[in-house]
């Protein structure tokens, strides 16, 4: 791959990769380092990138490696997400801001093979490619994304009958 097909291919899919990473693993700082690491294993892999596939190979490394650090963070003490925001704070944007931790929240109580399922077909990746990444059934995979929209169009019921 030249250098220059790399860059059309991680300004084409950079965004796709750090949103379907963000929503894996629920950190800014991690969801960067794993799309950052998602592309340097896709420039140096042996196997060549097919164009039909390559958005599916990328977030099936970008998975792979969530899974990778899930298993390393098992022996390290965790921050307290309490930590301060240094960022501006209006109105509109702690709401969003707090409406996105909740909803990162709740996706981390589903298994991680669901929480992926959904991430992959909401970034419009095909149920095919979605049950070859995860290695379950096409049926399985229609299924979990099915049952996960269902439970997160309840959570948003709830919250919205909870404000008002």
């Amino acid at each position: 791959m030249h250098i220059t097909d790399f860059h059309i291919l991680y300004t084409r899919y950079a965004g796709d990769i750090y949103r379907f990473a963000l929503f894996l693993c629920g950190d800014a700082a991690e969801a960067e380092d794993i799309t950052a690491e998602t592309f340097a294993r896709a420039l140096t892999g042996k196997a060549p990138l097919v164009s039909a596939t390559v958005k599916g190979y990328l977030l099936t490394i970008a998975r792979n490696l969530h899974i990778e650090s899930v298993r390393r963070r098992k022996r390290l003490t965790e921050l307290p997400p309490e930590l301060p925001d240094s960022g501006p704070h209006f109105e509109e944007v702690i709401s969003h801001k707090t409406e996105l931790e909740a909803l990162q929240v709740y996706l981390q109580t589903f298994p991680e093979v669901d929480r992926a399922a959904l991430l992959l077909r909401a970034d419009g990746v095909a149920y095919d490619e979605i049950a070859n990444a995860l290695n379950i059934s096409l049926a399985s995979a229609k299924v979990k994304v099915h049952r996960l929209r269902l439970k997160l169009a309840e959570w948003r019921a709830n919250r919205e009958l909870i404000e008002t």
